[in-house]
């Protein structure tokens, strides 16, 4: 039986986070950042909102979703002032490409050209309505490298999905606040960690988790009640459901094969470390959602 097109659209965004997402916990991307003068408070926001250009911290508030307003504005705009949003995009891809090379160095010339044609087809393929983040990275000047040229159109992919599921979230309706809450519940992420790395402070967090309890979503020991995990549930489907038009961008056997191209980009990934740091509540960097983009 074919695979149905919203479960390649949930393993694409698996596949797809990973590969993007470990660029926020590399020594080689603080390394890059650290030789721009970016100080560790700033690297996250700075690098990911670089593509944007120098935009104000409401602009990032809105299109990262879940952090602390404060904890965004101490960096941003700051961190413009300290290198040019260009200068800290070209740092984020030399850093991919580093760590891609480090980990992944039995993977072949050929692997990385036929994963990078059709992530470029999927990219291609799809609009950009309603999606903020996937269309500053699309506007991007790609790098030569082509270890950096294939991260950057996974990331065009993460983002156009974490786009997605913004819109979700926001038309469920949930808030920044509660969609961590939720998130936490599934215990994909610790509730540690995503309390740690989102800055919000416990009074506003609590009066959050209330909410919900009055909603009918989560008991008062934040576990999800039947109605909850159905609520989030929906929600991944509703996202996965979007995500389709990626999948139907390059049709169901090329979304495969670029599934399969990944994954031992993903293996290297996780045999070199370079994922280690994900989940860990100590970390300055903010672990990432399963499919989505709510944590």
């Amino acid at each position: 039986m074919d695979t149905p097109a919203s479960t390649l659209a949930a393993e694409l965004g698996a596949i797809t986070n990973l590969t993007h997402g470990f660029v926020y916990f590399a020594p080689e991307a603080w390394e890059e950042y650290g030789a721009l003068g970016l100080e560790r408070h700033q690297q996250y926001f700075a690098s990911r909102a670089a593509p944007f250009g120098p935009v104000p911290a409401e602009v990032v508030v809105a299109t990262f979703f879940n952090f602390n307003p404060d904890l965004v504005a101490a960096a941003i705009p700051d961190a413009w002032e300290v290198a040019d949003p260009g200068e800290i995009q070209a740092a984020r891809m030399r850093a991919a490409a580093r760590v891609l090379r480090r980990c992944c160095d039995d993977v072949t010339d050929a692997v990385i050209e036929e994963a990078e044609n059709l992530a470029g087809a999927m990219i291609d393929g799809v609009g950009l309505e309603g999606k903020p983040l996937a269309a500053a990275n699309l506007a991007v000047a790609e790098p030569d490298d082509a270890w950096g040229r294939l991260w950057q159109r996974i990331t065009v992919i993460r983002e156009w999905r974490g786009d997605v599921h913004i819109a979700a979230l926001t038309a469920a309706p949930v808030t920044a606040v509660e969609a961590l809450i939720l998130h936490a519940a599934t215990e994909q992420v610790p509730r540690a960690a995503l309390v740690a790395t989102r800055g919000w402070p416990d009074d506003v967090w609590q009066l959050a988790v209330d909410g919900l309890v009055e909603r009918g979503l989560v008991d008062p020991d934040e576990s999800f009640t039947d109605e909850g995990r159905r609520f989030r549930e929906d929600i991944e489907a509703r996202t996965d459901a979007a995500c389709v038009a990626l999948v139907d961008a390059i049709g169901r056997d090329d979304t495969r094969r670029l599934i399969e191209l990944l994954g031992p980009i993903r293996r290297g990934l996780i045999d070199g470390g370079a994922l280690a740091m994900m989940g860990r509540q100590d970390h300055p960097r903010p672990t990432q959602a399963r499919n989505g983009n709510d944590s």
